[in-house]
């Protein structure tokens, strides 16, 4: 099952799962995969959910989006799914001060249960975007600490020659297939987090449908 939402907008398979009622929210409570992410997420939307087709996928992507844009989008989402795995693009829209973006993963994870696994793609982007290096270290970092997180070295899949970004930020479409494919082998190979037991909603994901 897969279901995509961009922003505000809903697809017409997400107004069929509210309008069937009790078992199509059902199916998007048992969520496997939530992806949430900013143009290059939506960039893989022709190619992951093909790619994860064993699993449910939930897509809430928009283009040009801040972690903390992302972070409501999560919010929303945690609402109405338990998600195994969340795949993350995030980053590439943010300042390069690394402690404001250390911050702002701290928070973003807190919203996710401790045996949720979380896969998250390294940074790269033109210099006048800002330095991403430093973003990447935060996130190898917050790595190391958490069992939970596996990365997605995108950084290395460009440098290396793997991958093309005409404009520096966004890949080709072949660029974007890499990408899923990149995402959904980490998303199949799961995290240490997951022997933590059954996925349950988080501490952070109640407050947030309290709000």
């Amino acid at each position: 099952m897969y279901i995509f939402r961009s922003g505000v907008r809903c697809s017409f398979v997400v107004l069929l799962a509210l309008l069937a009622g009790g078992v199509a929210q059902a199916r998007a409570g048992d969520s496997d995969v939530l992806v949430v992410g900013d143009s290059l997420a939506v960039g893989t939307q022709p190619y992951l959910p093909d790619l994860l087709a064993d699993r449910t996928v939930v897509s809430d992507v928009q283009g040009g989006i801040t972690t903390p844009q992302g972070m409501k989008l999560l919010r929303m989402a945690l609402r109405t799914v338990v998600p195994r795995t969340v795949v993350f693009s995030l980053g590439s829209n943010d300042g390069p001060d690394p402690q404001r973006f250390a911050d702002r993963i701290r928070r973003t994870l807190a919203l996710l249960s401790p045996s949720t696994c979380i896969v998250w793609s390294t940074i790269i982007r033109p210099p006048r975007k800002g330095d991403y290096r430093r973003l990447n270290r935060v996130l190898h970092t917050v790595k190391k600490r958490d069992p939970r997180i596996v990365l997605v070295d995108w950084e290395h899949a460009v440098t290396g020659g793997a991958v093309v970004l005409p404009d520096g930020l966004h890949a080709d479409p072949d660029g974007y297939r890499y990408r899923s494919e990149m995402i959904a082998d980490a998303v199949h190979g799961g995290c240490a987090a997951a022997a933590l037991g059954p996925v349950l909603p988080a501490a952070g994901a109640a407050t947030a449908a309290g709000h």
